[in-house]
């Protein structure tokens, strides 16, 4: 009798545990279904009534729970917000499309906490977009008419002599016009072993350069004189005029500093282009 109802019991669990997975399967099938339609319906960022009536009818019939809809909507969401920063770029149209789907997917900013420093970025590069760059505290002693716009922790770093090789990175020239964008293939410097850490400090960026500051050194590399910023995965190299070759730096968020450095370059440039008399025919 005992093993009998040991056999049973096992079958029960293995039922019941069939019948589980099931359920699950179906739950997932249905919120998958769910996103496809939502999706479809706010291609062309307009929801309409019949869309709207569409999608509620196919949430009554797939029994999908507030909860569950507020994941297929966030999901959504987080999708098209990894597809705007792809290219480090985000635009005007790109910043509101993100807005209305965020009402129209009636998230509120609870439900968007995770994501509030990926969402901060955003709209950081939306202003530089627009040629806004941002204004923080300067962290140490700035000319009467110099403006801080950036502070973030760096390594400055040296190419070993013997590596003839520089990492692959995205060059951009302050005397360019082109938007700030990222395209092409791009390494890391670290652990690149041809790069080599000589100092931890922090970069700052003015309206008139950029600004190394670390515990043993200190580099400045005044807007004017900037050739080319080079962007790697982890990192940016700066070459000026009167350098015999590039200075590189392990930044945080690589793409939003050299997005910001670049505009304060190009702004500076036109800035002395502006006061500096044209020369005489």
């Amino acid at each position: 009798m005992i093993p009998t109802a040991i056999a049973m019991l096992g079958i029960t669990a293995l039922v019941g545990g069939g019948l589980g997975l099931y359920l699950r399967e179906r739950r997932r099938r249905a919120r998958a279904l769910y996103m496809a339609h939502l999706e479809s319906a706010l291609a062309d960022g307009i929801l309409t009534e019949e869309e709207a009536a569409e999608l509620k009818s196919l949430r009554t019939a797939s029994d999908l729970s507030d909860r569950e809809v507020r994941m297929v909507g966030l999901a959504l969401y987080r999708r098209a917000l990894r597809d705007v920063v792809a290219d480090a770029r985000v635009t005007a149209e790109e910043e509101a499309r993100l807005r209305r789907l965020q009402m129209q997917l009636g998230l509120t900013e609870h439900d968007l906490a995770s994501d509030r420093d990926q969402l901060r970025r955003v709209r950081l590069l939306a202003q530089i977009e627009g040629g806004r760059l941002p204004e923080v505290r300067a962290p140490l002693d700035l000319t009467a008419d110099e403006t801080c716009h950036w502070v973030v922790r760096a390594t400055l770093c040296s190419p070993l002599a013997l590596e003839r090789r520089e990492p692959v990175g995205v060059v951009f020239r302050p005397e360019g016009v082109e938007p700030f964008h990222v395209e092409g293939e791009r390494e890391a410097l670290e652990p690149n072993p041809a790069i080599l850490p000589l100092d931890l400090g922090m970069l700052v960026i003015t309206s008139r350069r950029a600004i190394f500051r670390g515990a043993k050194r200190r580099v400045d590399w005044p807007h004017a004189r900037l050739e080319t910023l080079t962007l790697y995965r982890d990192g940016l190299a700066l070459t000026t005029a009167d350098a015999r070759g590039p200075r590189f730096l392990l930044v945080e968020d690589a793409e939003l500093t050299a997005a910001i450095l670049l505009l304060a370059a190009r702004r500076r440039r036109t800035e002395l282009r502006d006061v500096l008399p044209a020369p005489n025919p």
